[in-house]
């Protein structure tokens, strides 16, 4: 479509339902078509609050039908903000993408972004090109966590691929905890992601640390009443937190180390309660600085057996962890690959396994971890029969 020939940006406000066929779902589309923003970069950068601004800029795209867009470069810590977003509780995010050269490349759609004292916390699903995906990659005092969410990937092929070149159209739906994207035509996401943490905050757009530049243009935001899809979650994923353990209270953050908080728990007496996401992760992202001077926090749980003998204690961990069981100093556990949800069940995910003593009663074990370590940021642990 040409710039001449696009619709005009007034509010319109239109209810559009549609049903899939019988046995097509559960899918629906149904929102109400306010816009609340739309920007064909036209005006350059006036509606948008930019972090790193040499990295954020309206460049001519060469394309007759597209012409000025935006386009963003990887260079460090950057973002691109649509200004007054943090105003509106549920939306759609719509827009035109292009990766125009063959490096690898990376576009993240970013929701619930906030800054406070320097530190940025913010929702992120990552659109890769070249035999493209999405991964879920939420970001914590600006670091990358996607180890900790490993499972929620998906790969995008036929209609949804992302060619280079070719410009390819995107969507993210944000309700409450709910994110949903689209890539490609079609009303069922590639993929749906429950969010934790903060609900409220700015949406935008975000280029990968590394890789290739990304065009973006077109972008619209509507209000939705609803997300569109009520279907099962893409993928498809059944979580059992109820077999991890769950109760933890934190000690921190803190700028150094004191390992008498573990040593002797019971007298410290700031410890908070932590509650973990409903996968069963403890998210120490949200705790621990990456940038910040507070890299330190002490996690306590307790562990009554049934009867008194040898556990092992199962960490799935993006962490390096340090492990004190009733005072006493256990081992250092390094972090894997990835935390995976599934470490208790799943052979293919063994986790880091640590044999314990348990006496009788609660049994006090805290568990060390450090910021400042880049794609970190959670960890799941199971007690299972020694």
């Amino acid at each position: 479509m040409s710039r001449t020939s696009r619709p005009s940006r007034r509010l319109v406000v239109v209810m559009l339902a549609l049903w899939l066929p019988a046995g097509a779902g559960t899918t629906r589309v149904t929102a109400t078509d306010t816009v609340l923003f739309s920007d064909d970069f036209s005006a350059g950068l006036a509606r948008w609050d930019v972090v790193g601004e040499s990295a954020v800029a309206v460049r001519d795209s060469g394309d007759s039908s597209h012409g000025p867009v935006l386009e963003l470069t990887p260079n460090g810590d950057v973002l691109a903000l649509v200004r007054g977003s943090d105003r509106w509780p549920r939306v759609r995010v719509e827009g035109d993408i292009r990766f125009p050269t063959d490096i690898d490349n990376y576009l993240g759609l970013a929701y619930y972004a906030n800054e406070s004292n320097g530190r940025w916390d913010f929702g992120l699903i990552y659109v890769k090109g070249n035999n493209g995906y999405l991964q879920a990659n939420p970001h914590r005092d600006f670091n990358v966590s996607r180890l900790v969410y490993p499972e929620s990937r998906a790969l995008l092929r036929g209609p949804a691929a992302v060619e280079t070149g070719v410009w390819q159209r995107f969507a993210y739906e944000v309700a409450g905890a709910d994110v949903h994207v689209y890539v490609g035509p079609g009303t069922v996401p590639q993929m749906t992601f429950r969010a934790d943490g903060q609900l409220q905050g700015r949406l935008g757009l975000q280029p990968r640390s590394v890789g290739g530049p990304v065009w973006v243009d077109n972008v619209v935001v509507r209000e939705i009443d609803r997300l569109s899809y009520d279907g099962p979650p893409v993928p498809a994923i059944t979580y059992t937190p109820q077999d991890l353990l769950t109760s933890w209270e934190m000690a921190g953050p803190l700028t150094a180390t004191d390992d008498d908080i573990a040593r002797h728990p019971a007298r410290y007496d700031a410890w908070r309660r932590v509650t973990t996401d409903h996968r069963g992760a403890v998210v120490t992202g949200h705790d621990v600085d990456t940038h910040g001077p507070r890299t330190v926090a002490y996690y306590r749980t307790h562990i009554r057996p049934a009867a008194p003998g040898t556990v092992d204690l199962v960490f799935g961990t993006a962490d390096d962890l340090a492990v004190w069981s009733n005072g006493r100093f256990q081992a250092f556990l390094s972090r894997q690959d990835a935390a995976w949800y599934d470490v208790h069940t799943n052979p293919a995910h063994p986790g880091r396994r640590l044999p314990l003593d348990l006496v009788p009663g609660d049994n006090d074990v805290v568990v060390r971890v450090r910021g400042g370590v880049y794609a970190s940021g959670g960890f799941f642990a199971r007690v299972v029969p020694g």
